[in-house]
This record gives C-alpha cells, structure tokens and sequence, in this order.
C-alpha cells in the first residue's frame, strides 16, 4: 500500500513539474493563445439587419502561417490533390488581419438575434481597394469547428481560407450561423440546412463587413464573389438567390457553389437508404447529418414529438446531443450507427420519402431558380457523401431554365472530405480570372 501511495505522489509531482516547464517554456516564447471573453448579452429589437454588434481584432497571420495552413490541410488529401492544389494557389502576398465580429441577423421566425462570424483583411501597404468573398461553411458537428472558434485554434475553414483568399488579396467574410459561434449566440437554436436562414446570415454579414470596413477607412473594389463547400454549397445558392432577388445593390461578380445538397429530398434520402451507411473519415457521417437536420427541422417545422421521428434511444439522444453546440464530435461520432436503418420510425421514413415531412424538406431545396450571375458548380464523380447526380440535376435544372450556370469537375476524382481543398483552389482560379480582367 505504501509503495503505491509512493507512485501516486510521485506521478502527481511529474504532472506538476511538466505543467510548470510548459508554463515556463510558453512564457519564454512569448505566445500567447489569444481568446475572446464572452460579453453581456445584447438587445437588438431596434437594430437593423447587418448592425456591426461588436468586432475585434483577433490576431495577423503572416504569410509563413498561410503557407502553414494550406500545408495542414493538404494532409487532408491526397498526395497529388495536395501538390496540385498548392501550386494553383501560389505563394502568399500579404499578411492577414482576421478580426472576429457579432452582428444582428434574423432566424427562421423573423426575429432579430445575434450572430458571430470572422473577417479575414489582407495587411496591404497601400489603400488599394479589394475584391470581397461571401463564403458560406461547410457542416459542422460541434461548436468547436465553427469559423469564429476554430480560428483560434488555427484549425478550421477561416484559416484556409486567410490562407488561399485573403492573403492574395481578397477580403473574406464567414458567417458561423445562427445558433454557433460565440457565446451570445449560442442560446440560440441551430438552423442546421435551412435554407432561408443560411441565406439571411449570409446577406447580413456582408453588410456587416461593410460597416466594419468603414470603420477601419478601407473599401472593397466593387466586385463581390459568393462561395460555398457542402452545406455551404447550399448555403451559397440561397444567398445567391435573396441577393439577386431583394439586394440589387449587392451586385454578384460570379459564384461557385461547390458539393452542395441542393435538392435536399435526393440528399436526404440518399444518407437514409444506402446500405451500410455513409461514412466520412471512419465516422458514421449520413446518420449524423441526418440527426442534426431532422433535429432542427423538427423546431421549425413542428414535426410532432422526438419518438414518431426517433426510435430508441435516439428519441432522448438526439435533442440530449444536438440542444447542446459543444457536445464534444467524439461523443457524437460513438453514439450513432454508421446506417440510419434503424434509427428512424416506420411512419417518419414514409412522410419523409413523399410525405408532409418531404414537402418541408423539400422548402430547403436551392435549385429552383435562376441565376443571372455567372455560377459555375463544382463536383466530384467520387463523392459518396452527396453524390455528383445532386449537383448535375441542379446544373441541368437551372441551365433547361435559362441560368448563366457552368458544370465543372474537380482535378482528381476524390471524396467528399479529400475534395475540399481541390475546390477550394479551383474556385480562386474561378474568381481570379474575373480580378484579374478587371486589373
């Protein structure tokens, strides 16, 4: 007994000593991992939609730290996809200035409410104006992803994105959506694919940025680029569609839409009838997306109590995991199957196949207008996630309808999680052909 008091005591003294020498060691670096403190909470029943809450400046990233960032993302990929990607991309030119922002946006029922969301600023020596970038986020699964959170970890989409847009020159605007981000926002409900609010979000964050680079004495070009990865590929054409439609004043240079759900019925259906599942990276990825939207669908749209939708035990385990935005992804990732055979009622699959529960579904669906915006869509044929049949549909459905659209494949025939960097460097080629016309 004595000697494993012994091996306790001792093992408790290494602890100590090993937080001191990185206490120690942290100090002499003189880096420090910089955080922003939640604040009161705000009144915004007279404000105006795209009202600059609060903005602060987080931290520069330096052109070394953008390299650094694609370079991490590129482990994501394939070795080939990596390199091409990397050399469409180029070197980095400028530093950039990420500032993190709330700003008042609305929810599905109208109300005004905070949202949080990054700006990404190129550090330019003179005041040249700069081409501006709506990007619309890709899924994420727990607080600790989205934009305004994971950039303080250097580990999200704000990153790659300061690292492939803003330090070439491009200011870039990402919204976390309602009910993510940061603390004010959070007492909010998730509103997880749906359309409307995806798109509000999105129009209101361009116009906060606006009020932030008022503040700051800088100024845009003039030309505006929308771009969007899986649910932000949906994302992306709803805002595409409220700008075209209610803000004429916000004229769209050109936008991708890359790997989005845009039929939400073929989306949805496709992660409840594949056998076996869809998986993403080892984890179970269509029954988890599946629980999340039907989760904030079911608010929305009142679709009855969890158990008609849920079979045990995910009638309890959805709300318990999904109410909460920092339910850790480990926990999520081993608490549901990797096919969504069983997780679902009888009764439910049948409304949802072609129901009232499809129909509402199917409100969230982003290829039923037409673009006068130059659009190309982005796909890849190996996509088991949202297949390239969703993207094609929307491309000939929006083209049969006289769209300005353009269908397009990525370099390498990749996954859903593989492809994303490929997108992303193909998108900036997109845009830059435009930049570079207008220069």
């Amino acid at each position: 007994m004595k000697s494993t008091k012994k091996i306790f005591l001792q093992l408790f003294l290494l602890l100590i000593a090993v937080s001191l020498l990185v206490f120690v060691l942290h100090a002499l670096s003189g880096k420090t991992l910089k955080t922003i403190e939640a604040r009161a909470a705000y009144d915004v029943s007279s404000a105006n939609r795209g009202d600059l809450l609060f903005n602060e400046f987080y931290q520069t990233f330096s052109p070394g730290q953008s390299t650094a960032f694609l370079e991490k993302l590129g482990k994501s990929t394939t070795t080939e996809s990596a390199q091409w990607s990397m050399e469409q991309l180029g070197s980095p030119d400028y530093p950039v200035n990420a500032y993190i922002i709330e700003y008042v946006t609305i929810n599905h029922a109208g109300e005004k409410i905070p949202c949080s969301g990054v700006v990404l600023i190129p550090e330019k020596t003179t005041s040249t104006p700069m081409p501006l970038l709506v990007y619309q986020h890709a899924t994420i699964m727990t607080n600790g992803t989205a934009p305004s959170v994971s950039i303080q970890k250097a580990s999200g989409e704000s990153n790659t994105l300061a690292g492939a847009f803003a330090s070439d020159g491009y200011v870039v605007a990402i919204s976390d959506y309602v009910g993510t981000g940061q603390p004010n926002c959070l007492s909010y409900p998730s509103e997880y694919l749906y359309a409307d609010s995806e798109a509000a979000n999105g129009v209101d964050i361009l116009i906060a940025t606006g009020h932030l680079l008022d503040q700051l004495k800088l100024s845009t070009n003039g030309q505006l680029f929308l771009s969007g990865y899986s649910e932000g590929g949906q994302a992306v054409s709803a805002l595409a569609e409220l700008i075209q439609n209610d803000y004429p004043q916000y004229p769209v240079t050109a936008a991708v839409f890359m790997e989005g759900p845009y039929n939400m019925n073929a989306a949805m259906n496709n992660f409840l009838e594949t056998p076996g599942g869809v998986i993403m990276d080892g984890r179970p990825g269509g029954s988890l997306v599946c629980a999340k939207a039907v989760y904030a669908y079911q608010q929305i749209y009142d679709w009855g109590a969890m158990d008609t939708i849920f079979n045990k035990p995910y009638d309890t385990r959805v709300e318990k995991n999904f109410a909460n935005p920092t339910t850790p992804l480990i926990v999520l990732a081993a608490n549901y199957p990797k096919a969504t055979d069983n997780m679902f009622t009888t009764a439910f699959l049948a409304s949802a196949k072609d129901g009232a529960v499809a129909a509402d579904i199917a409100a969230n669906n982003t290829d039923d207008w037409v673009p006068q915006m130059p659009v190309t869509f982005l796909t890849s044929s190996e996509d088991g996630l949202i297949p390239a049949s969703v993207t094609e549909n929307a491309y000939q459905k929006m083209l049969a309808a006289g769209g300005n659209v353009k269908m397009s494949y990525t370099q390498y025939p990749l996954n859903h999680l593989q492809n994303y960097m490929q997108a992303i460097a193909q998108s900036k080629t997109i845009f830059d052909s435009y930049v570079n016309t207008a220069n």
